[in-house]
């Protein structure tokens, strides 16, 4: 993008082309202008809130259904105008009791390995959800508001925005695999902070292992769901505790302690990761999806067209630049 071309401009004739081409589906292009155009409302939207309404920094769940509002929308926009089969496209088809169910041991089974890798970003970042526990009286938040806005509006997003729209769009355009591992990183780039990211990546694969296991999105929306939810019980049962308890637990966080709950942690991966992935695999049995899983990996490299646009790039680097920013001004 030339330095003289203003972004509304340059998304604006990256748009015409992609509608000149006559592509009617939303296809890795797509997916990759729409990316752009959410980090830049999301961004910009941020900044204007800090500078002209603070106070919805201070509501915390008015800030979420905004955030996670800016963020949806564009791609969401975008995929309204160019998929005729919306539903099948996002894949929201209809999941089997038992499929839906064994989403709940999956996500104990799998939970280590999403604790570890956000132990192990803490020896060069700090915790982001503590930092925020720690400047923001959540004691003092509504419990059902604050579940709702982080524990099932927020999952159901982000869930439709890269497992659906990002995910299904890039896998018009090369493999399962390769979808897999960008909408990952798209999901991780979106949260702006190291943290977050490095786990947010490794949820994000899973989640469309999951995905493809059930033929469902629904699957992974539950997921998120339990996920985010059982951290929002698990924080308002451990301050009505102790108050002070993520203030208490930031200061005593040393190397050594966290070294000791990543070599257990480990360990207790090591155990349940197997058993996550027998899950998986009988998920896909019961859909009647025999072999989807191994397909991923299999046809890893089979390619339909280039996935990788100038949007995208342009998207990565200004993630990384707030990324960067967050971790110096925190």
């Amino acid at each position: 993008m030339s330095s003289n071309v203003p972004p509304a401009i340059f998304i604006s004739r990256e748009w015409q082309k992609l509608q000149q081409t006559g592509s009617a589906v939303m296809n890795s292009k797509k997916v990759n202008l729409a990316f752009l155009v959410s980090v830049i409302i999301y961004v910009g939207g941020v900044f204007a809130i800090s500078a002209f309404c603070p106070y919805i920094l201070e509501n915390v769940v008015l800030n979420n259904l905004i955030c996670e509002s800016m963020m949806v929308l564009p791609g969401f926009v975008v995929f309204l105008f160019s998929e005729k089969e919306k539903a099948e496209f996002l894949s929201f088809h209809r999941i089997k009791t038992g499929t839906l169910l064994a989403v709940i041991p999956f996500t104990l089974f799998s939970m280590p390995l999403i604790s570890l890798a956000n132990l192990l970003s803490q020896f060069f970042t700090t915790n982001r959800v503590i930092e925020a526990m720690e400047t923001t009286d959540m004691g003092q938040i509504a419990f059902l508001p604050l579940l709702f806005s982080a524990g099932i509006f927020a999952p159901f997003c982000e869930e439709l925005l890269c497992r659906g729209i990002y995910y299904r769009g890039y896998r018009k355009s090369g493999s399962a695999f390769q979808a897999m591992l960008l909408s990952a990183l798209l999901f991780a780039l979106i949260h702006m902070n190291v943290n977050q990211a490095i786990y947010a990546f490794l949820m994000g694969v899973l989640a469309v292992l999951l995905v493809e296991a059930s033929g469902s999105l629904w699957a992974s929306v539950f997921y998120h769901v339990l996920i985010n939810s059982s951290q929002v019980f698990l924080m308002r049962i451990m301050m009505t505790a102790n108050p002070d308890i993520y203030s208490d637990s930031a200061t005593q966080l040393t190397n050594e302690t966290l070294a000791m709950a990543a070599g257990s942690f480990l360990i207790i991966a090591a155990i349940m990761a197997p058993f996550a992935w027998m899950i998986l695999v009988w998920m896909s049995k019961n859909e009647n999806r025999r072999g989807v899983l191994m397909e991923i990996l299999e046809k890893r490299k089979e390619k339909k067209e280039k996935m990788i646009s100038v949007p995208l790039v342009l998207a990565v680097l200004f993630c990384i630049i707030m990324i960067i920013y967050t971790e110096i001004i925190g």
